[in-house]
């Protein structure tokens, strides 16, 4: 899929660049605004479930279940950016950098990795923990293009940015092969929490007229841990009752591969 997204752009390119040709391409500096697409991988990453089990009125047993989620689960995305580049710097005889400034707000859609934990007390077994999370960031990017002397159409960039990302869970389900058809979030399974985010971006823009360009890029977006609190086991005569249940989210790392369009003021 990966490789369709960078496919299309180059037929994108074939097909409109040549009914530019007469239009030049010179970039000046200003403002632009972009919109942008793209898939990837969410990496695997910690999970820990907490809480208790009401006994009797007086003793409650300390549940601890911890591991992590499978290796790889995958994600879709799309944005909106703003931004504003400035003039070409020299760097050296032939190089040049145009510095930019953008404001992007990013939209991660559902994915729902699962973990395996294993109980503490291990008598208790495994609990497997699937969390179906959407994320919303706003992050603040410094970009870097660079004019080389091999193309006037095609220039790479590097950017890094930050910013704060809002992860709502919606349904979690805690599920334990022990107790079949029992999920200990039942009472209240959707949470959501904020943290900080960065990423990291390398790709290509592409020319294709004074004001249009195309671009590709490959991200690694990492989003801080979070921490969640779910409702009580509510199965009244099948499952003791329980405290509330705190989860904690390790630190979130996504592989993405972007492609999307940018218009020039």
């Amino acid at each position: 899929m990966h490789k369709s997204l960078f496919v299309s752009i180059l037929l994108a390119v074939g097909v409109v660049a040549p009914a530019q040709a007469q239009e030049a391409t010179t970039r000046s500096p200003g403002f632009y605004a972009g919109v942008f697409g793209g898939a990837g991988a969410a990496i695997a990453h910690s999970l820990q479930q907490r809480g208790a089990v009401h006994v009797n009125e007086r003793f409650s047993l300390p549940i601890n279940a911890k591991g992590s989620t499978e290796n790889s689960t995958s994600v879709g995305l799309g944005g909106l950016q703003f931004g504003h580049e400035w003039d070409a710097l020299p760097l050296g005889d032939s190089l040049k950098v145009r510095p930019a400034l953008e404001l992007e707000a990013v939209y991660i859609g559902k994915h729902s990795p699962t973990g395996v934990m294993p109980v503490i007390p291990r008598a208790l077994g495994t609990q497997y923990v699937t969390v179906p999370l959407k994320a919303g960031l706003i992050l603040a990017n410094a970009v870097f293009t660079f004019d080389t002397p091999w193309s006037d159409r095609l220039f790479p960039y590097l950017g890094l940015g930050a910013g704060a990302a809002r992860i709502s869970i919606r349904g979690a389900d805690s599920f334990n092969p022990m107790e079949p058809g029992i999920n200990h979030f039942n009472s209240d399974p959707d949470a959501s929490d904020t943290a900080f985010a960065m990423q990291l971006r390398a790709g290509f823009k592409i020319q294709v007229s004074r004001q249009l360009q195309l671009f590709t890029e490959y991200r690694h977006l990492t989003i801080a841990p979070t921490r969640y609190t779910f409702g009580a086991t509510d199965y009244p005569g099948l499952h003791l009752p329980t405290a509330d249940w705190r989860v904690d989210l390790g630190r979130q790392k996504y592989n993405l591969f972007v492609a999307g369009l940018q218009y020039r003021f």
